[in-house]
């Protein structure tokens, strides 16, 4: 029996995924949590074999519970589940150490599969996804981009979304002035001034940004 913790937060999600998993013979949800912070507890007491996660959560990225199983020495294998489709969130979480990477807009078979591969102990990453992602050797990384830290990407992703600092400081649990020395480092390392040059970056990495992120005098691309 495989133990799975589904941790989003939408509650309509969260229930779709309960009902669709619990008609599987061989799994078991053991928890379902809309946050890092009431998951965490969760993920100590039932010791779930799979950690289905999205990637954007109220409190933080579903790619930390990656660090919580380590430090908890749990067996555990995170497994997002999310609408992110650009290459960028998805190479970020691989690097995380997520076992795979799956978007919501895929048939439900496709998470099952995903399931079944990271169980095997293989990384499962959805195809739409992974033909967006050439070979490391041929993925030249922008000037400066692999320079910024952890924290710093995390950073990044959201104010491409559309968060400001403010939004960012209580979603982080940090505070304003900490997010603002963290987006001046991030503009110093990729070599732009303001917000509307980090939103252009975004756009010509081919990462997701905001659609009134994109308005903003800038042109989307497809």
């Amino acid at each position: 029996m495989t133990k799975i913790l589904i941790v989003d937060d939408h509650e309509m999600v969260r229930d779709a995924m309960r009902e669709l998993l619990a008609s599987i013979a061989e799994y078991e949800v053991v928890g379902m949590a809309s946050s890092l912070r009431t998951a965490l507890p969760i993920l100590e007491k039932t010791q779930p074999d799979v950690v289905l996660a999205d990637l954007s959560l109220e409190d933080g990225s579903g790619t930390e519970l990656v660090r919580a199983v380590r430090q908890a020495k749990l067996k555990a294998r995170v497994l997002i589940m999310t609408g992110f489709r650009d290459s960028f969130a998805a190479s970020e979480a691989m690097k995380a150490g997520v076992s795979g990477y799956v978007l919501k807009t895929r048939p439900t078979r496709e998470l099952v599969e995903a399931i079944a591969a990271v169980m095997k102990g293989d990384r499962y990453l959805s195809p739409t996804i992974a033909l967006q992602i050439p070979e490391p050797s041929q993925t030249p990384r922008a000037p400066g981009f692999s320079d910024l830290s952890r924290r710093e990407g995390e950073i990044f992703r959201l104010v491409v979304e559309g968060w400001s600092s403010k939004e960012i400081a209580r979603r982080l649990c940090i505070s304003i002035k900490t997010v603002e020395t963290h987006r001046s480092n991030i503009n110093r390392k990729l070599s732009v001034r303001r917000t509307t040059d980090l939103i252009r970056f975004a756009v010509a990495q081919g990462i997701t940004v905001a659609p009134n992120q994109a308005a903003n005098g800038v042109e989307k691309t497809v």
